[in-house]
């Protein structure tokens, strides 16, 4: 959310609002959705905002770890009758692999390497006797030219802190030589070889198939070999972080190889240390003058000392930006950092946080040019003030969780609710907001909901079954609650301001939920975070700001031929109502209603991998457009939202090209779009199941999960008065 989330349920109410024949309203359990309800049973469910990309995040903008250097140990190939050993000479041998990958929205093949080998063969008379013996790879030593790819690897893939070795064992060799004997002078005549034994990647082994050649020079043997392999297999892929990485499933794997007589040659026992020297300032774009004015702008902010970003990365000096200049030139230049994920396709919007091409260029220059400093490492890089066309709303009201929360449920993932009593004894307009994160490195998200005195009684409740401050979100309350989402925080947000003529509405009683989402890691810090408000004087004639939700069927059926039991659409539905209970059919089914479609319609537009929807809506009051908000999952690929579509007059409200579940934020035109009573506002959403390759195989429909789909929107209209 970046200025302020507004959506509630009145849309559902109007027989108006979609194109469609519609039955009685939204079925209950639509009301559980988090963008709508705090107060549902499922919330926790629903809001899992993934921070996978964010530790992506964390991953590129720090500093490469110290790699141990030593060289494997590999159980040694003793020499039999009449035949000489080879030891395999690390400094004159590599591994590489090689991936079909999209880095940054740039094709290209990854090529990894490492010289952390060690393995032994056997040679008798001539190369037809050639033994493997086992031969094991440092993984840990896999470098390429990105830091940000070598450490995601290591990290989320390869686990290689907890799993270094790769082995090959149990290995067989064919010669094909044209000596039918197979007899090969040692003169360095290459033979035609074919490897195959068995590949242990962590705790997994699949058998394997190398062809390449060998050849005999003196005391020295030479092998070259390829072969490939399916990530898949072996559970390290095929690697997919929306907007930043996306691979193929093969590897191509290479070896090349010198090995040496044993009786005149003894490994290292680790790699010799490369260290390289500092760059030359007089390369590249200048770090003072070009590239610490773009960090001050855009980046200081949330990554100084005690910020929300500092948990991912401490920008403070310029030795900070050169410790990890290439992920600052894949995160920049993939659109992922700073957040802001709309197109300039469509109307203008406010506050807009993107780098220029310009920027972005340099920054990916300078990195290139090994991130030269013209300025001590020690010279800080502060924020720029903030944009003067941001006001910050004035704390006419402040309130606090009424107790600190640290984390008592034991969960890393946590969901907490908490009331936010303004104790207001007469009807009065919130205008304005600034959500105050006490700890900004676990504090993950919030989202404040307005609740009617009514529903005070529940809720007490639930907090009452619940030790500690706050209660578990996802206990203790049944569909709806009547709650309206009315304020937001994610990182970076800025203060919300309404304006002057227009807020949300607060009758005597009424109250406020917070669902603050927490994030641990080891600590768990106690939270008090807090909330100021801007109040209209009371009686006020202001315009009271309308949400209205569109929302949309998804259908994405498995691939032809897949025969997973959650294939099955029914037996999906029936997995959805265990999960959340009855009403999961009722949602999958009865969106097809709003959009006059129905689920095999769509499911035939799907090939398996990606599908799409496209969902007309009718606007029910006129005024001005002032805000639109698109949500979906993990595997949503791209989201818009188009007002007038198909005539002269058609106008892109939000275009999101490549979706990002990490960084769901509201928007504002710069100028408020007009709308009137009956215009068309098309949404449309696409899924791709390639985003999240390692995910179990199952039909998707409209629900709740994570790891579920979606296709959500809202837009927030300003009566004119």
């Amino acid at each position: 959310m970046s200025d302020h989330p507004s959506p509630d349920d009145r849309d559902h109410d109007d027989p108006d609002a979609a194109t469609g024949p519609r039955p009685g309203g939204v079925p209950g359990a639509l009301r559980r959705h988090p963008w709508r309800s705090a107060l549902g049973a499922v919330a926790l469910v629903v809001v899992a905002l993934g921070v996978a990309n964010r530790d992506l995040i964390r991953l590129a903008l720090s500093p490469a770890p110290t790699v141990d250097l030593s060289l494997p140990l590999a159980a040694p190939l003793r020499a039999g009758p009449g035949e000489t050993v080879y030891r395999i000479d690390a400094s004159d041998s590599t591994v590489t692999v090689e991936v079909d990958e999209t880095l940054a929205g740039v094709d290209r093949t990854a090529v990894l390497s490492t010289s952390g080998i060690t393995g032994s063969f056997g040679v008798g008379q001539d190369l037809s006797s050639l033994r493997v013996g086992e031969i094991a790879v440092n993984v840990e030593q896999l470098t390429s030219d990105n830091s940000l790819r070598d450490k995601a690897l290591h990290h989320e893939y390869l686990d290689s802190h907890d799993f270094p070795e790769v082995r090959l064992r149990d290995a067989t060799v064919q010669t094909t030589g044209d000596d039918p004997a197979g007899a090969v002078p040692r003169d360095g005549r290459p033979v035609p070889v074919t490897v195959r034994g068995q590949l242990t990647v962590k705790d997994v082994s699949r058998p394997v198939e190398f062809t390449g050649s060998a050849a005999l020079d003196g005391d020295t043997l030479t092998a070259d070999a390829t072969g490939t392999v399916l990530l898949s297999e072996f559970a390290v892929g095929p690697i997919s972080k929306a907007g930043l990485v996306r691979t193929g499933d093969d590897a191509r794997l290479t070896l090349r190889l010198t090995a040496i007589d044993a009786d005149r040659y003894s490994p290292p026992a680790a790699l010799e240390v490369r260290t390289e020297g500092e760059a030359d300032p007089s390369v590249g774009p200048s770090f003072a003058t070009q590239v610490a004015p773009i960090l001050s702008q855009q980046c200081a902010a949330c990554h100084q000392t005690g910020q929300i970003g500092a948990s991912h990365w401490t920008l403070e000096t310029a030795g900070d930006a050169r410790g990890v200049a290439d992920g600052l030139a894949v995160v920049t230049e993939s659109r992922y950092m700073p957040p802001w994920h709309a197109s300039d396709v469509g109307v203008p919007l406010q506050h807009v946080r993107k780098l220029t091409d310009d920027q972005v260029r340099t920054i990916g220059d300078w990195a290139r040019a090994g991130a030269p400093l013209d300025v001590p490492a020690d010279t800080p890089v502060d924020p720029t003030p903030a944009p003067s066309d941001v006001r910050v709303p004035r704390a006419d009201l402040t309130i606090a969780l009424a107790e600190p929360y640290a984390g008592e449920s034991g969960l890393r993932d946590d969901y907490r609710c908490f009331i936010l009593d303004p104790k207001l004894t007469e009807r009065r307009f919130i205008t304005g907001y600034t959500f105050v994160p006490e700890r900004l490195d676990v504090v993950h998200h919030a989202l404040v909901y307005r609740a009617p005195a009514s529903a005070r009684p529940r809720i007490d409740a639930a907090e009452a079954r619940d030790a500690g401050s706050g209660w578990n979100c996802s206990v203790g309350m049944g569909p709806g609650g009547g709650g309206d989402l009315v304020a937001g925080w994610v990182p970076g947000q800025r203060p919300a301001d309404f304006g002057e003529d227009a807020g949300f509405a607060f009758e005597p009683g009424d109250f406020l939920v917070a669902q603050i989402h927490y994030h641990y890691e080891d600590a768990r810090p106690a939270d008090r975070s807090l909330m100021t408000f801007e109040l209209a004087p009371p009686g006020a004639p202001l315009a009271e700001l309308d949400t209205r939700e569109m929302i949309g069927p998804v259908e994405l059926p498995c691939p032809p031929g897949r025969t997973e039991p959650l294939c099955d659409r029914a037996a999906a539905i029936a997995d959805v109502n265990a999960r959340f209970g009855f009403g999961g059919a009722m949602l999958a089914d009865g969106l097809h209603r709003f959009c006059r479609t129905t689920p095999a319609q769509l499911a035939a537009l799907s090939d398996g991998t990606r599908a799409r929807t496209v969902c007309d809506f009718r606007a029910v009051n006129e005024g001005d457009i002032v805000d639109v908000l698109g949500h979906m999952h993990e595997y949503g690929e791209s989201f818009r939202m188009t007002l007038h579509p198909d005539t002269e007059r058609e106008t892109v409200l939000l275009d999101i090209p490549v979706w990002d579940f990490d960084w769901q934020l509201n928007y504002q035109p710069v100028d408020p779009v007009p709308v009137a009573k009956g215009d068309v506002i098309r949404i449309e959403c696409t899924w791709d199941r390639s985003i999240r390759p390692t995910q179990p195989m199952r039909y998707l429909v409209f629900a709740e999960g994570t790891d579920d789909e979606m296709c959500f929107s809202t837009a927030t209209v300003r009566p004119r008065i």
